[in-house]
């Protein structure tokens, strides 16, 4: 008996992702088992959530029975994992209150580099006066990237709009994998489907996820020095003095310093 797919308004568990990927491939839970070499009452119990989560050998099993890229068995593992913890934003600030953070932001301002330090769930932590100017409204997303992203300004400034909404989509989506019990994560994500832009790319693209910029095409923005397009190359590393920040920087003439 086939069934209809699993709600798409809530964020992702392990077992509606498995019954995602079955439906996709347009099998029966017969089919599905068979093709992936477990038992219909292991894969009932891991579509139905009744089970322990299920090893990385099985999921390791589904990947190669559906081909499924590195992305998805990274996300896989991610949710049949416990939810992972993550400090209030305004601790990873404290973490950023040193005079070395201040001067390097003052020293890209110099060069007309933005950068700004984020939590995983794309919360702004800390930014510099280049990166603040690129983002008018944040205010009004609770200084949250993704949230800016779903703005009036956003669809203003950002050109290829609706290809840099649907990556921060699958980036939130990969996020929220990891951190799904997390207060607010969860949070987050109601605001968002609150958007109707949101809520339609979100329902639209389930399983859709990805770990940043895995293509070296800038985003293009509108300028208020120039007429025409002009791109901004960004560049995303880890902080090393806190866990759970990265540091993005960005560049319009060439591709960002990671220093």
């Amino acid at each position: 008996m086939r069934r209809k797919p699993p709600p798409t308004d809530q964020i992702p568990t392990l077992a509606d992702s498995f019954e995602f990927i079955r439906l996709a491939h347009n099998q029966t839970r017969e089919e599905a088992a068979r093709h992936i070499g477990i038992s219909v009452s292991l894969l009932d119990k891991l579509g139905q959530g009744t089970r322990p989560q299920p090893t990385r050998d099985t999921i390791a099993k589904a990947v190669r029975a559906f081909n499924l890229p590195h992305v998805q068995h990274r996300y896989l593992n991610e949710l049949a994992a416990p939810s992972a913890p993550l400090k209030p934003a305004e601790e990873l600030r404290r973490c950023l209150t040193n005079a070395d953070v201040q001067t390097h932001l003052d020293s890209l301002d110099d060069y007309d580099i933005l950068a700004v330090y984020l939590d995983p769930l794309r919360t702004v932590l800390h930014g510099n006066r280049t990166f603040h100017r690129s983002v008018p409204g944040l205010d009004e997303a609770d200084y949250n990237y993704i949230q800016w992203m779903f703005s009036r300004h956003a669809r203003r400034i950002i050109v290829d709009w609706e290809s840099e909404a649907r990556l921060a989509v699958a980036i939130l989506r990969a996020v929220l994998g990891r951190y799904r019990n997390l207060p607010r994560a969860r949070r987050l994500f109601h605001t968002l489907m609150s958007n109707p832009d949101f809520a339609r790319i979100w329902r639209a693209t389930p399983m859709h996820v990805a770990y940043g910029r895995d293509y070296p095409a800038p985003i293009r923005v509108h300028t208020p020095h120039s007429d025409e397009p002009q791109p901004c190359h960004l560049t995303l590393t880890d902080y090393d003095g806190c866990d759970n920040i990265v540091v993005a920087y960005g560049t319009h003439n060439a591709p960002a310093l990671t220093g």
